[in-house]
């Protein structure tokens, strides 16, 4: 069977550096640009520095608008991906198949927040609201996939 586990991070202090705010006015959309491209930047500090904490690379996979959310993502070289939500306010989601990496991700993410959030007071709040959790719902038996692949050839036979 396939296990999910995964590692969350909501940003209720909104302390994140990397964290975007668009405006809704459209003569500032210079402003927005420019807010943005420095907020990539800040993304790309944290990211690289948390890959470094965690001993391997990654690559930049494709980001999305999906209303007023800025979505990032991020494939790990050895197993998983990570989204970023940039809006404020942000949200880590990482993704893995086991726990062990799981549990090493959040460990090298508390260590980037220490390291990117000066203030002590929030940095602390922010590294006691990583969460690692296990998904039962996504596990999927032999038996499901067989069956998902079954008919998935069948409707491909059939078109």
């Amino acid at each position: 069977m396939l296990k999910h586990f995964y590692v969350t991070l909501l940003d209720l202090p909104e302390a994140l550096p990397f964290a975007f705010v668009p405006t809704v006015n459209l003569e500032e959309v210079d402003k927005d640009a420019k807010k943005e491209a420095e907020a990539d930047l800040k993304l790309q500090k944290f990211t690289v520095q948390l890959m470094k904490k965690i001993g391997e690379d990654f690559a930049f996979i494709g980001d999305d608008i999906i209303g007023e959310k800025f979505y990032k993502r991020f494939l790990f070289e050895k197993n998983g991906f990570m989204e970023v939500m940039t809006g404020v306010p942000a949200v880590i989601s990482a993704h893995f198949t086991t726990k062990t990496r799981a549990n090493k991700f959040a460990e090298a993410l508390r260590q980037t927040i220490k390291n990117q959030v000066k203030d002590k007071k929030i940095s602390a709040i922010l590294m006691s609201a990583v969460e690692v959790s296990e998904d039962e719902a996504s596990r999927l038996s032999f038996e499901t996939w067989e069956k998902l692949r079954n008919i998935r050839s069948t409707n491909k036979g059939g078109a």
